[in-house]
């Protein structure tokens, strides 16, 4: 039979719509670590990181610790969260000010030595990543009153750190369509303002007993992602009725806000 251009063109045509890859060529099963992250109505993850990616990091890094038990601000460690698009990473030298001595011993931290032994920064396992064609300013956000966890999740329960939220254009257009709620953004970080306009960390949780695959893997202070909010600690100290019903706060979402 004389093969012509045109059942060539037909055959790339249908490869490029979809059309199934040799068994041998697929690749394999992805077996990375995750959890039911609450998907809500922005659930594809479209180009962006996906939505519960938790991969293992070089260092067992455990937040609840550092924030709820030694009261750290996110701040500390990701210094240019409010003057730069990029958050930023600790120096292995910032994390050394404490760990020279504090648990020294321990093999977590012990594996951070040798980083600063040999002078060679910790290879952090990226999790969170929009397009490359995306601009999102985190200086913008942070000086605007989002809190982190509004975003991330209660990153503060998190003994191994997952993506909680999908990041795609949906689920950005919607918080400036709609609106943030500064309250909201504050119960889920963990802190509430008192009338005096103070931030006052609220009291951890007991820390229960691990009882699942999933405590096991995540911590036991952390519960499943899609219960987060409504396990958010109370509030330490009732906030001034003016401040328990902001106005809701909204932002521009014509295309150049985010491409540019």
């Amino acid at each position: 039979m004389t093969v012509s251009w045109k059942h060539v063109a037909v055959v790339v045509a249908a490869l490029a719509m979809g059309g199934a890859a040799p068994a041998a060529a697929q690749a394999p099963s992805d077996t990375t670590t995750r959890i039911d992250a609450p998907k809500g109505p922005w659930g594809y993850h479209g180009a962006s990181s996906k939505q519960g990616y938790a991969p293992e990091q070089p260092i067992a890094f455990p937040h609840p610790v550092h924030v709820q038990k030694a009261k750290m601000n996110c701040q500390y460690c990701h210094f240019a969260a409010n003057k730069s698009p990029d958050p930023g990473m600790p120096a292995v030298g910032t994390c050394m000010g404490c760990h020279t001595v504090v648990k020294a011993q321990s093999p977590e931290i012990q594996k951070l030595a040798k980083y600063w032994a040999e002078k060679k920064p910790v290879p952090w396992v990226r999790i969170h990543k929009v397009p490359d064609y995306v601009q999102f300013p985190h200086m913008r956000h942070v000086k605007s009153g989002v809190t982190c966890q509004s975003c991330h999740g209660q990153v503060q329960k998190m003994q191994r750190v997952f993506q909680y939220s999908s990041l795609n254009m949906g689920w950005c257009v919607s918080c400036h369509v709609n609106g943030y709620d500064p309250v909201k953004g504050e119960v889920a970080s963990g802190y509430t303002k008192a009338a005096d306009g103070a931030f006052q960390l609220a009291a951890a949780a007991p820390v229960a007993a691990p009882k699942s695959f999933l405590q096991k893997f995540f911590g036991s202070v952390v519960p499943e992602a899609r219960a987060q909010e409504a396990a958010a600690p109370a509030p330490a100290a009732p906030a001034p009725a003016a401040a328990q019903s902001p106005a809701l706060k909204k932002a521009r979402y014509d295309c150049a806000v985010c491409h540019y």
